[in-house]
């Protein structure tokens, strides 16, 4: 039977992935889960606690069988949908990269792991607003004009939102700005990896921001750009349950979250005339592959210009 506590080897693992590496406690506790998870399975399958060497003699059957067990519990197949292999990728990468550190810091290497590849799974099409949705949402949460009849978590809300839609942020990225980030037309983005990215204000963004942080001109700049009450960072959560509750009042599309504004922004960059190159740069991603999924977004689009412009179609 498995241990009930957590392999020892997870803990020092994370503290050097939050320490080291310098990844955000989101991205660690997922390393933890999935790890937890598969080590879990693995210790019952193989009769015997996981060590450094241990984990080196895992063969390929060994991790298949766990993919395996999560494909097709109970002895019946399990609908191989897209976010279950996907899910299951990022399990096998979150094994690899263990065993990299293991291999490093322990001296106890397994070339068959590293050697895995991954389930084939098409990525899935971002799902975006279209031009009316977006600005209902917007519209739906804009503060009252006059100032004396807004209040400020109002003025903070729009401005998250739109901050969110202009500049096309992770919601992670928005919640962990700060006031001096923000710097006359322009603001500094932390992304993923403690990468650093400056991003231009369009001018509605920058007038929700001015509006929002005047009307908290008491907190010091180290300061959280979007805080809550009792001035910490807001949370994912809350950012969901505010667009949870405004997309049921509007009756926009269940689809609408924080990172559907993400994939708004993209969307309408591209459909606008954007180059791709420059579209990769402003969301912060580290291979133009990830954003050429948003052009399958607008295939339609694409199909109309081509109707429209190409000598064949006419």
């Amino acid at each position: 039977m498995p241990n009930a506590t957590p392999n020892p080897l997870i803990a020092p693992y994370c503290e050097w992935l939050e320490s080291v590496k310098r990844f955000s406690p989101h991205t660690v506790n997922a390393y933890r889960r999935d790890l937890t998870g598969i080590f879990t399975f693995l210790e019952e399958h193989i009769g015997t606690p996981l060590t450094p060497t241990t984990f080196s003699t895992l063969t390929t059957p060994d991790v298949q069988a766990y993919l395996a067990h999560r494909l097709a519990p109970k002895g019946r197949l399990r609908n191989e949908s897209t976010n279950s292999k996907t899910s299951l990728n990022r399990q096998l990468s979150s094994l690899r990269t263990f065993a990299r550190w293991l291999a490093t810091h322990h001296n106890a290497h397994n070339p068959a792991i590293l050697k895995m590849r991954g389930l084939k799974a098409p990525a899935p099409t971002p799902r975006a607003l279209n031009h009316d949705q977006t600005w209902a949402l917007l519209e739906g949460l804009a503060p009252p004009p006059a100032a004396h009849t807004s209040t400020k978590e109002q003025r903070r809300n729009f401005a998250l939102f739109l901050t969110l839609y202009g500049l096309g942020l992770r919601i992670s990225e928005a919640l962990s700005l700060t006031r001096q980030d923000v710097t006359g037309d322009t603001v500094t983005v932390h992304g993923k990896g403690n990468k650093q990215r400056q991003l231009p204000l369009p001018l509605p963004v920058k007038s929700a921001l001015n509006q929002w942080l005047n009307a908290s001109h008491d907190a010091p700049p180290h300061a959280p750009l979007f805080p809550n009450p009792h001035g910490k960072p807001l949370t994912p959560r809350f950012a969901q349950k505010i667009l949870q509750q405004t997309r049921k009042a509007l009756n926009l599309p269940a689809h609408l979250t924080p990172h559907a504004l993400r994939h708004s922004f993209a969307t309408h960059l591209l459909a606008g005339g954007a180059d791709l190159r420059t579209v990769q740069e402003l969301l912060g991603h580290s291979q133009l592959a990830t954003t050429q999924r948003y052009l399958a977004a607008d295939v339609q689009r694409l199909l109309d210009v081509h109707g429209k412009s190409h000598p064949l179609a006419k």
